[in-house]
């Protein structure tokens, strides 16, 4: 079970990611068409700076993920492991 949770969590990453590349590079291509210094080139260049902001969240998107994958692996291994074990007796 967190192998998938493991790979389906990678894979949106990487969607995610290259959605994002795709995005910036045709927003990029779109501004470099337009007339110099238009309201429509100004928008594509802004477009362009705040996608390429947005990139250090998926940094941040990660490392909780996988956090949250291993803290799941963890807390379903020692569920089971107390369940074999028994009931304890002091």
């Amino acid at each position: 079970m967190a192998a998938f949770n493991l790979q389906s969590f990678i894979i949106s990453v990487v969607i995610v990611g290259v959605t994002l590349v795709i995005g910036i590079y045709i927003s990029d291509q779109i501004g470099t068409q337009m007339v110099n210094d238009s309201a429509a080139q100004n928008a594509a260049e802004a477009v362009v700076s705040a996608l390429s902001t947005g990139t250090s969240w998926i940094s941040i998107l990660v490392v909780v993920g996988f956090a949250t994958i291993i803290l799941t692996m963890l807390t379903s291994g020692l569920g089971s492991a107390a369940e074999s074990a028994g009931t304890p007796y002091y």
